[in-house]
């Protein structure tokens, strides 16, 4: 359970969690450091997400969150420290085992790229294509919902180069969500990107939040800005003084059911 910190309080250092093998969190991070590129003055990372949770690293520069989601996504193994999805190290897994896991991971971040030679639409098509067999109109009407909420649809036959540069970035969201994960680990750009997530968040933050109330499933976003997203998260974390500081996210206030009813 989390709680809501007092008024005024101070937020508490993140609490260093015993590397279990419980597939009851969706991820088991234990003093992960991602990289040889990672700040030597940045203390290492302990985290657990449970199965539902929504989780906010925040601070992060994308150079800097880039790396640290990338190994959590599995892309590359870390330099130090151990990571766990749903009780299991993926690590210790070969190539062929690993391959239908990593289909359950997402991992969106504004470093990745589009196929240029490919048209959005392929590009968005393809992975499920190789995957399924599925036929492009089969695709198109499976996923059109989604696709319209991101505002994608008109740019359907556009090619990466002809995208502005948020329709660029909710493409790169809606490869990986298409894959319906279990797990999502996102990187934002800051208020200054033009695709940031003030721009991206009237298109993006309602789809993850339905993918929460739809798939239950759990969310861990970094960046160096990610208030638009404090709504729908339960804690953030950030890095103060070289330790990882912890806070809880009390949700809006909803108006109680009373107030619905008549008075008798």
């Amino acid at each position: 359970m989390l709680l809501t910190l007092p008024q005024g309080a101070a937020p508490r250092p993140a609490k260093t969690v015993p590397d279990r093998t419980s597939p009851l969190a969706s991820l088991v991070l234990q003093e992960l450091v991602p990289a040889v590129g990672w700040q030597p003055e940045w203390g290492p990372l302990s985290l657990t997400l449970g199965l539902t949770d929504f989780c906010l690293l925040e601070g992060l520069a994308v150079q800097t969150a880039d790396p640290l989601l990338r190994t959590v996504a599995t892309l590359v193994p870390p330099q130090s420290g151990s990571i766990r999805h749903w009780g299991e190290d993926l690590f210790s897994l070969t190539r062929r085992q690993l391959y239908p896991r990593r289909r359950t991971l997402a991992f969106i971040s504004p470093r990745q790229a589009l196929l240029p030679r490919l048209t959005l639409k392929d590009n968005l098509t393809l992975a499920e294509m190789l995957t399924s067999r599925r036929k492009s109109r089969e695709f198109s009407q499976r996923h059109r919902k989604l696709l319209d909420r991101l505002g994608l649809l008109p740019f359907f036959d556009h090619y990466p180069r002809q995208l502005p540069p948020a329709p660029y970035q909710l493409a790169l969201w809606a490869k990986e969500l298409l894959k319906e994960p279990r797990l999502i680990l996102g990187v934002l750009a800051g208020q200054e990107e033009p695709y940031g997530l003030q721009t991206l968040a009237p298109y993006l933050l309602p789809v993850l939040e339905e993918y929460q109330q739809r798939r239950g499933g759990a969310v861990l976003l970094a960046g160096p800005w990610l208030a638009p997203a404090y709504p729908l998260a339960q804690r953030r974390l950030r890095l103060q003084d070289r330790i990882w500081q912890e806070e809880s996210l009390p949700r809006p206030q909803e108006q109680p059911l009373t107030a619905f009813l008549a008075v008798l």
